[in-house]
């Protein structure tokens, strides 16, 4: 071994003992690419995952891990405690669209802020913005995404927040009734909720207004009604095989 040490010595000199950088060496990366993963990145907030496949789709081979370079290289990426790995989850929805719909409220700003999703293709139905979160503003929202849509859910799933559901008992210790509950059940629709701190049970919409403020931090500009439109009509999802909202919609009715 020390034979070997010394003969090594004799032929590299200092550089025989430097410590060797892990890893394979870097590949150089074409300044038009790196322009195009950064553009893809701004304009629809995708993540390494989904600009490979939209790339791939243009033609480009590349791995996921060059573009996942590109995005900390440029400051792109935010700090994940979580190390990223395989996502371990069970996946629920109904076969076709229009069978459940998702809704919740969510505040952000000044502004309170409400959407039925489609459970099978995500696509948002209608929503809005006000300045109360109300039973009354959600009955109007349903009703404008009955009416826009010209169709009706089986099923709407909410949580048990108190302009869905009625969280007080009569005084015969029998469930009261919400304003929201007698409208679902006029119309025709079953009302489901989600168990109590459990959110998972309405996922859908908890992802969603996630997305939408994410959204709202790196696009400040953009209008709601904008946002909504790019959510439906040209964001891809993991979920739907890297589809569209709106074409898997029109796939499943």
């Amino acid at each position: 071994m020390v034979y070997k040490l010394v003969a090594k010595y004799k032929l590299e000199r200092e550089l025989a003992y430097k410590v060797k950088i892990s890893g394979r060496p870097k590949i150089p990366i074409n300044p038009l690419f790196v322009e195009r993963v950064v553009k893809i990145r701004k304009e629809d907030d995708y993540g390494s995952e989904k600009i490979h496949f939209v790339l791939r789709q243009e033609g480009f081979v590349v791995s996921q891990r060059q573009i996942q370079r590109i995005l900390d290289e440029q400051g792109l990426t935010e700090p994940c405690e979580k190390r990223r790995g395989q996502r371990k989850y069970v996946r629920y929805q109904w076969p076709i669209s229009n069978y459940m719909w998702h809704t919740d409220w969510s505040e952000l700003g000044n502004k309170q802020y409400i959407a039925f999703i489609d459970d099978r293709s995500r696509r948002i139905m209608r929503s809005g913005e006000f300045t109360n979160a109300t039973a009354e503003n959600a009955i109007f929202l349903l009703h404008q995404a009955i009416l826009t849509n010209e169709v009706s859910p089986v099923i709407i799933l909410s949580d048990k927040g108190s302009q869905f559901y009625a969280n007080i008992r009569t005084k015969s210790g029998e469930k009261g009734i919400s304003q929201f509950e007698e409208e679902v059940k006029a119309l025709g629709i079953e009302f489901w909720t989600s168990r109590r701190n459990h959110p998972q049970t309405n996922g859908k919409m908890e992802k969603w207004f996630d997305t939408m403020k994410q959204r709202k931090k790196r696009h400040p500009n953009e209008s709601f009604q904008d946002f909504i439109k790019w959510y439906n009509e040209k964001r891809i999802h993991h979920a739907l095989e890297y589809k569209t909202p709106e074409h898997v919609y029109q796939e499943k009715l």
